[in-house]
């Protein structure tokens, strides 16, 4: 049986995606230590936007700090720390920092690692889903 888990997302190593999107996985199933929501922490530099993605399961954003407009599809939101965005699965998604000089972080949920890019991409750089700041 999994014990219960800890994770202090100060000492997560963030997996760099380019100069202005950083990603630190908090917890999956690997972490948990059994089936488990997966929960990244995302920070986007200031000035920096995403590019668009669409993935086939729901997602959750979470605004941590600073703020961002959100493009679904067609439309867009402003938000703020403490905001909360369900995204569907086939939605057309991105975010642009408001800030010049200001990180927008958010925290993203989601079911299934594997509908994530950016999991995969950390699983083949790495070799494993998470790492702490000790660790290569």
């Amino acid at each position: 049986m999994a014990k219960g888990k800890i994770i202090i997302p100060a000492r997560v190593k963030p997996f760099v995606c380019d100069d202005m999107y950083s990603s630190k996985l908090l917890m999956d199933n690997f972490v948990a230590g059994t089936k488990a929501i997966n929960i990244n922490e995302g920070t986007l530099k200031g000035g920096g936007k995403t590019g668009g993605g669409v993935h086939k399961d729901n997602e959750i954003y979470y605004a941590v700090k600073g703020e961002a407009v959100l493009h679904l599809d067609d439309e867009e939101y402003d938000l703020k720390p403490g905001t909360v965005v369900f995204i569907p699965g086939g939605v057309n998604h991105s975010l642009d920092n408001k800030s010049e000089t200001e990180d927008f972080v958010l925290l993203t949920l989601w079911e299934d690692a594997n509908s994530n890019g950016v999991h995969h991409t950390r699983l083949k750089a790495w070799g494993t889903s998470f790492k702490t700041i000790d660790e290569d």
